[in-house]
């Protein structure tokens, strides 16, 4: 037999027994069950719990960096509101005092052993811009929704864990393990004073909580179209954060007689170069384990990708960089969001910024990425520095999806949303639970909401809203979670039992 017939059945063998694997690994992959659903009753225990998300939107709790311009009062009269829509909580719980941006209540267990639970949610909010269809803080309630700005990031989630340890104690209940409830009025300017003072308590205590859960993932609906059930992403992970100034100096003078180069010009330059060398892609650990799960979810030819990123790893990086909503998943990612020149139309700029907001994967720092900003800025006659002292933050280690909070998870999404699968998920964005990292065993980010597309295009955009439902769901969801964790479980309150196939 010649040589090349050798080759070419040896290659044909190596080809067979590839496929064989392929196909193996992606056949071996455990589905899930039929997605199912709640009955249609099970959400009117939860009545009323859409009018206290309302009277928390109606507070315009808009946090700026520069403090003149927030609405003093908003802030200094929405915990007074606290106390007062949930009394039997404001009874239960002891108000640790950790600054003005801070709302922590202690809710104490019966069993001193146990660690404690962190819920953790933000009452601040984004400015609004013009152009809403109703008014962004007026807090209605009209067909079907709460409308207003922090519907859904995130004072629907405070509202729902208040409402959810309300009807808790209202039912006599009491926990074994400790439970304190975060709430920060700063997030959205980086936590200084609401989630870093109040993990800053924790640690002047010595005190280490078994979970933290705050914001962060959602139940995504219509996000992959290939999948046949909304999936629930559980951060495990969360990108660092960073705002970087990138600066150019000129001259200066009039404008009617310009240099060749000026300080908007290099900034443009800049600007434009450091757009075209986008950071590098790759697959973290969390994603590489969202996309294993996901495959369980998947028609067969995705299972065979996602089984297989050992050899189709690449590919999916490519697949991912088409996509916005993909690409944060596997890159550091950069967004020019502010520009400053001249003050007036006929005077050159002395100096001329723009402001870079970076998110960091995992594997890089603020130190690796600032760097890399630097360099290129260089190569342009400008400069890239941090802005805004104390805000950044690395990437957050991993926490494993495994062990009892992550079971107690699932058990609250199996009696509120069981339609849902469950993921692990890396969070792009950024949340309080910076401020936690090495406070907590575990710390995961998710908000028990359904979003769709369009949801998602309304979070710090226009005419944010959510359906009535939604807020009872996650009621629902964090009452299940917290008696799930924090025991005891008691027969005399309802169970969520009422769940039929789809």
């Amino acid at each position: 037999m010649q040589t090349g017939t050798l080759l070419i059945l040896s290659a044909m063998g190596f080809l067979g027994l590839l496929l064989s694997i392929l196909i193996f690994r992606a056949a071996s992959t455990p589905l899930p069950p039929p997605p199912r659903r709640l009955g249609s009753d099970i959400l009117e225990e939860f009545s009323g719990v859409e009018e206290d998300l309302a009277a928390l939107i109606r507070f315009p709790t808009v946090s700026w960096f520069e403090a003149g311009r927030e609405d003093a009062a908003a802030f200094t009269s929405l915990p007074v509101e606290v106390a007062r829509r949930w009394p039997l909580i404001a009874a239960r719980t002891l108000r640790r005092e950790a600054g003005d941006r801070a709302i922590l209540l202690e809710w104490p267990g019966t069993d001193g052993s146990l660690q404690p639970l962190v819920l953790s949610a933000h009452w601040d909010v984004v400015p609004a811009d013009e152009g809403w269809i109703f008014a962004p803080f007026s807090g209605s309630v009209e067909n079907g929704e709460v409308r207003g700005r922090g519907a859904q990031d995130t004072k629907v989630t405070m509202a729902a864990i208040l409402g959810a340890c309300e009807r808790l104690a209202r039912a006599s209940w009491n926990p074994r393990r400790t439970l304190f409830l975060a709430f920060g009025g700063d997030e959205e300017v980086g936590g200084i004073r609401g989630a870093a003072r109040m993990a800053a308590w924790f640690r002047e205590r010595g005190l280490r909580a078994a979970c933290l859960l705050d914001e962060g993932g959602v139940i995504a609906d219509g996000l992959l179209s290939f999948v046949d059930r909304p999936l629930a992403l559980i951060g495990t992970a969360e990108k660092g954060y960073l705002d970087a100034t990138v600066e150019t100096v000129g001259a200066g003078g009039h404008a009617s007689m310009p240099p060749r180069s000026t300080a908007a010009g290099s900034l443009a330059r800049a600007v434009a170069a450091l757009e075209r060398r986008p950071f590098p892609p790759r697959l973290v650990p969390t994603v590489r384990a969202f996309l294993d799960g996901l495959a369980r979810y998947a028609p067969f030819a995705y299972r065979v990708l996602f089984r297989n990123l050992w050899l189709f790893g690449p590919l999916i990086v490519e697949s991912f960089s088409s996509r916005p909503s993909t690409d944060a998943l596997a890159r550091t990612t950069i967004a020019f969001t502010m520009l400053e020149g001249s003050p007036k139309e006929n005077v050159l700029p002395e100096r001329a910024r723009a402001n870079a907001n970076v998110r960091i994967l995992p594997g890089e720092t603020i130190a690796t990425a600032l760097g890399r900003l630097d360099r290129i800025a260089r190569s342009r006659r400008a400069r890239a520095y941090a802005a805004h002292e104390g805000t950044a933050s690395d990437p957050s280690p991993e926490t494993l999806p495994a062990g009892p909070a992550w079971e107690a998870l699932n058990a609250a999404l199996a009696a509120s949303r069981p339609e849902a699968g469950v993921l692990p998920f890396l969070f792009s964005a950024g949340t309080d639970s910076k401020h936690w990292v090495g406070l907590a065993d575990a710390i995961f980010r998710f908000a028990p909401i359904l979003q769709t597309p369009a949801d998602l295009s309304r979070v710090h955009g226009r005419d944010e809203r959510i359906a009535v439902d939604e807020v009872r769901r996650a009621t629902l969801f964090y009452r299940e979670f917290i008696r799930e964790f924090c025991g005891p479980r008691d027969a005399t309150i309802p169970r969520s039992a009422a769940i039929q196939e789809v």
